[in-house]
C-alpha cells in the first residue's frame, strides 16, 4: 500500500534506513560484503538466508513430473519463508537461490552457514503425508512390542514421546506383526525379521528397524494391512515416491556444491506436521556428507520447545556414534509456539509443547549439557539469552570443551551485547543475516516478528528491552 502511495523509491528508502538497514545486511552479496566484513573485524561469521524466492520468469524446466496442480496448502502454521507450493519448476527455482546463498557464504563469510528450509524444496503436503507415515511407523514399532494391549489406547502421544526404546524379539514381533498384516508364510515373516535385525543378535531396535523401512517401500506393505488405517492412508505412491526423490536430487544438488565449497548448512526445523520428515532427510544427508570429515557439513536443528526433544537428541548422536559419521546440531527453543497448541487443541491431541517457559528452559540446557558431553559433536547455540550463554561457556570449561566444537547465534540487529563480547573473546559468534530484494525481504521480516512473537516476553529480550531503555535515558539526560 505505501509504495502505491508514496512510489517505491521514497518507501524503500525510508526501510533502508530503518527496518531493512537494521535487521538485513543488503541486497545482494556485493551489498552484504561491507557488512560481514565489519562482522569480522569483531571476530563475528554470519549464517546466511536469501530471504526471497523464486519468480515466474526465473523457472527453470522440470523433466521428471508432470506440471501439478496447483492447490493452496492447508493446516500449516506460518513460517517466516511462506513458501506456497507452485509446483516442481518453483522448487527448482528455490534450489537455485539456495546454491547461490552457498556460494555466497562461500565469498562474503567462509567461516560461516548457509540457512535453508526444506519446505521451500517440495510440496509442504508430501512432507506431511511423508511424516504421517514416518510417525505411523514408529507408533507401529512401539504396538508390535505389546501386541495384547488395545489398538485404541487413548489420545496419541506426540511424535518425540513414542516409546522407541523396546526390543522385540522374534515371537514379539510375530505375534505383533500377524494381529496387523496378513501373512502367508512364516518363512517370509522370519526372513523380514533377520533383514531388519542388521547386528544380528536376534532383537530388533528402533535404529535397525526405522533404517531399514524406505518410504518408497511402504506402500507395498500396507497392501497387506488387516485394517485401513492412518500408516495405510499415508503410504506414497508412484508419483508421490517420484516427487520425493526429486526433492532428494534437489537437497543433494545444494549440499554436494557446499562439500565442494567447504560452506556449512544449516537445515531450518519447520512445525511439527512436516519435521518428521525433514529429520528423516537430515538424517540421510548426514550419513552421506557428515563422514570421513574433520567438522560436520549438514546442521540439523532441535527444537527443544517440544516435548521428548531430550531423548531424540540422545538417539541422534548414539547413532551418528554408531554409524560412524559427525553429529552437527543447531539447539533452538523454537517459534511455533502458539500455533502448534491451537492446532493440538483444535485436533483434540496433546500438545507436543512443552507446558511452561521453565520446561522449555530446562530442556534447551538439558540438551546442550548432552551434546558437549560427547566427543565428535558440533553445536550451535542460538540464544538471545545470557543466562543460557553464560551457562554454556561455564559447562564448556567444565567438560575442557574444545571452542571451536561450540558456535553461539543470534539474529542480525538483536543481542549484541552477547554476539560481540563473544566474538571478542575469541568464541565462535555468529549472526543469522537475512539478505535479499527489499520488496521480498521486508514481508519477511514481518512474518518473523509475527512468527517470533511468543518469546518477547522472554528473559533474554526482557534484558535487552531493558538496556535500550537506559540507554535511550542516558541520552536524553545528556541535554
Amino acid at each position: 500500500m505505501g509504495v502505491r502511495i508514496l512510489g517505491p523509491t521514497f518507501v524503500h528508502g525510508v526501510l533502508r534506513r530503518t527496518m531493512f538497514g537494521h535487521f538485513c545486511a543488503g541486497e545482494t552479496v556485493a551489498e552484504i560484503q561491507p557488512r560481514m566484513a565489519q562482522l569480522q573485524e569483531l571476530g563475528v561469521g554470519g549464517i546466511l538466508d536469501y530471504a526471497a524466492e523464486a519468480k515466474d520468469g526465473e523457472l527453470p524446466e522440470i523433466e521428471n513430473v508432470e506440471k501439478e496442480a496447483e492447490e493452496e496448502t492447508t493446516g500449516a502454521p506460518r513460517s517466516a519463508r511462506m513458501y506456497d507450493y507452485q509446483g516442481e519448476r518453483v522448487c527448482d527455482a528455490n534450489a537455485e537461490i539456495f546454491k547461490d546463498a552457498v556460494r555466497n557464504v562461500r565469498e562474503a563469510t567462509p567461516d560461516g552457514f548457509a540457512a535453508i528450509k526444506l519446505s521451500g524444496l517440495g510440496d509442504p503436503r508430501l512432507l506431511e503425508r511423508m511424516s504421517t507415515c514416518l510417525v505411523e511407523m514408529a507408533r507401529l514399532f512401539e504396538k508390535l512390542a505389546d501386541p495384547d494391549s488395545s489398538s485404541q489406547g487413548g489420545p496419541q502421544k506426540p511424535n518425540n514421546l513414542i516409546n522407541r526404546e523396546v526390543k522385540l524379539d522374534y515371537e514379539t514381533f510375530k505375534k505383533g506383526w500377524t494381529r496387523f498384516f496378513a501373512v502367508e508364510r512364516e518363512e517370509e515373516l522370519r526372513e523380514a525379521f533377520l533383514q531388519i535385525d542388521s547386528s544380528e543378535d536376534d532383537l530388533i531396535m528402533y535404529h535397525e528397524w526405522s533404517t531399514s523401512l524406505k518410504l518408497s517401500e511402504i506402500n507395498t506393505l500396507v497392501r497387506t494391512c488387516r485394517h485401513q488405517g492412518p500408516l495405510y492412508k499415508a503410504a506414497l505412491d508412484a508419483k508421490e515416491v517420484q516427487l520425493y526423490h526429486n526433492m532428494i536430487a534437489r537437497v543433494k544438488g545444494i549440499l554436494s556444491l557446499a562439500q565442494e565449497l567447504k560452506v556449512r548448512v544449516m537445515i531450518d526445523a519447520e512445525w511439527c506436521d512436516i519435521q518428521p520428515a525433514i529429520d528423516h532427510i537430515v538424517l540421510f544427508q548426514q550419513r552421506e556428507f557428515n563422514v570421513n570429515v574433520d567438522h560436520p557439513l549438514v546442521f540439523n536443528t532441535y527444537q527443544t520447545y517440544l516435548k521428548g526433544m531430550n531423548t531424540k537428541v540422545l538417539r541422534d548422536i548414539e547413532r551418528s556414534e554408531r554409524e560412524g559419521w559427525k553429529f552437527g546440531a543447531k539447539v533452538v527453543r523454537g517459534a511455533y509456539m502458539v500455533s502448534e497448541r491451537e492446532k493440538a487443541e483444535k485436533r483434540g491431541v496433546e500438545s507436543p509443547i512443552c507446558e511452561n517457559y521453565e520446561e522449555t528452559q530446562e530442556n534447551f540446557h538439558n540438551a546442550i549439557d548432552m551434546i558437549l558431553g560427547r566427543p565428535d559433536t558440533e553445536i550451535l547455540v542460538a540464544t538471545h539469552n545470557r543466562e543460557s550463554v553464560e551457562r554454556t561457556l561455564q559447562k564448556m570449561a567444565e567438560l575442557d570443551v574444545e571452542p571451536g566444537r561450540v558456535g553461539f547465534g543470534q539474529l542480525l540487529g538483536m543481542a549484541d551485547h552477547l554476539t560481540f563480547t563473544l566474538g571478542q573473546h575469541g568464541y565462535r559468534a555468529y549472526k543469522y543475516v537475512p539478505y535479499g530484494p527489499i520488496d521480498e525481504v521486508v514481508p519477511y521480516l514481518i512474518r518473523r516478528t509475527q512468527e517470533n512473537s511468543s518469546i518477547l516476553g522472554s528473559p533474554g529480550v526482557q534484558e535487552e528491552r531493558h538496556m535500550i531503555g537506559r540507554e535511550v535515558r542516558r541520552r536524553v539526560l545528556r541535554f
